[in-house]
């Protein structure tokens, strides 16, 4: 699913075990781990220390992919893949400011706080795709798949702006609060009446999308390859259970102008407090619509450069005949990927070594650098026996031995049956 243009091995089919054949969970933020706000020493120190630490461009992502199905077979010099994948993918930026004004107060803070800081996208989405891989001729292959995307669940706050100042005036009694330049945005798709979605509602979303991935594989020589791939150049049309909440304006608030009601000629707090929120409400005008918003997918690009060498003793799969051989048991790799998402940079660059055992049992151990974590450990086991095809990853494994220490994780798991 990273490449539709590799260079398959010789098989003439293979299925995914339903719901088993790809599992795949990373979860990370680019600023903190557990144990930096839950250790031995004061949790409000902790707190403060990340906070001081803490970024408006650092960001909170999640992604979760499972399998439904996935199924592949050969024709000619021609490989074809059909399936369906479910997804989960969440980003959101840190709002430093607003996390600063709820965890401090704005009392005597005497300061602006940015509300342009919201900046999140959620999805939930369920993919169909077919793929055609072309052997072009002994050295390129080149692959292209369709993609329908459907989705019950969508939101995102995109580009706001405003700022929200307190301040006191000299003798610290005067408190003046101001809201300007307000521009917030929140588009949704089932949020309002989430507690009505069912399991079928999510697997086959009401709004549709479509979408294109592309990939190549070139064998330079026996020993070396180039690999590249875009990924999910697509979109989805959101137009059914939509909400879009626009809030714009400016407001001013100074605390000792306001009379308190006269209890004694019959006035209460709750119209008080009314006529307070009507105020607010008409200098920041608020706007509902059910209008439809398309969600650009966020697309992804994968490059990889590999080496394989070292002995060529006993048979081993490679590429469609009667494409170029690659031999040896052993691979140095390059890997490098980059996606934008929500306006935030998520990259890697990994190297890769893999060794090959009894022409069965692999094993992979990578280095690199990513978002989240400098240097960035990972590894995989894999067994490739008769029929049967196993695999397990492990990426971000600086802190495997203390988790609450980790930035960062990701898991994936797969089994699938050749033949």
């Amino acid at each position: 699913m990273l490449n539709p243009g590799m260079a398959y091995q010789k098989t003439d089919f293979h299925i995914g075990i339903p719901l088993l054949s790809n599992i795949y969970v990373s979860l990370g933020n680019t600023d903190f781990s557990m144990d930096a706000i839950f250790n031995a020493n004061d949790i409000n120190a902790n707190i403060e220390e990340v906070l001081d630490r803490m970024s408006s461009e650092d960001f909170l992502a999640f992604n979760q992919k499972l399998d439904l199905l996935h199924i592949g077979w050969r024709r000619g010099k021609r490989y074809y893949s059909a399936g369906a994948y479910q997804e989960i993918d969440a980003v959101s930026n840190f709002p430093k400011d607003l996390i600063e004004l709820a965890y401090y107060g704005n009392a005597g803070q005497n300061r602006s706080y940015d509300l342009g800081h919201i900046n999140t996208k959620v999805n939930t989405q369920t993919v169909f795709h077919f793929g055609i891989n072309q052997q072009m001729n002994e050295n390129l292959h080149l692959g292209a798949r369709v993609k329908l995307y459907t989705s019950s669940l969508n939101a995102r706050s995109l580009r706001n702006t405003g700022r929200f100042r307190s301040r006191t005036d000299e003798t610290g009694l005067l408190l003046t609060q101001t809201i300007s330049n307000l521009n917030l945005k929140f588009d949704s798709t089932g949020i309002e009446n989430a507690d009505e979605l069912t399991p079928g509602n999510l697997l086959f979303g009401s709004n549709l999308g479509l979408g294109f991935d592309f990939g190549l594989s070139y064998i330079i020589d026996d020993k070396l390859e180039f690999t590249a791939s875009l990924l999910d150049l697509g979109f989805i049309q959101f137009s059914k259970d939509t909400q879009r909440l626009t809030v714009q304006g400016y407001y001013e608030y100074e605390g000792l102008e306001i009379q308190f009601p006269d209890f004694a000629q019959g006035g209460d707090l709750v119209t008080y407090y009314q006529d307070l929120g009507d105020d607010i409400e008409e200098a920041l005008p608020s706007e509902t619509t059910s209008d439809a918003y398309t969600f650009v997918q966020p697309a992804k690009m994968n490059l990889g450069l590999s080496y394989r060498f070292g002995s060529v003793s006993g048979s081993y799969d490679c590429t469609l005949t009667p494409a170029r051989e690659r031999f040896g048991n052993q691979t140095l790799s390059l890997h490098v990927f980059s996606m934008a998402n929500a306006g935030n940079l998520f990259y890697s660059i990994n190297a890769m070594y893999e060794r090959r055992f009894w022409n069965a049992f692999y094993v992979k151990a990578s280095l690199g650098v990513d978002q989240f974590n400098r240097p960035n450990y990972g590894g995989g086991l894999a067994l490739d026996a008769g029929k049967v095809n196993l695999f397990l990853n492990l990426d971000r494994l600086n802190n495997v031995t203390n988790l609450y220490e980790a930035k960062a994780l990701a898991f994936q798991f797969g089994m699938n049956l050749k033949f």
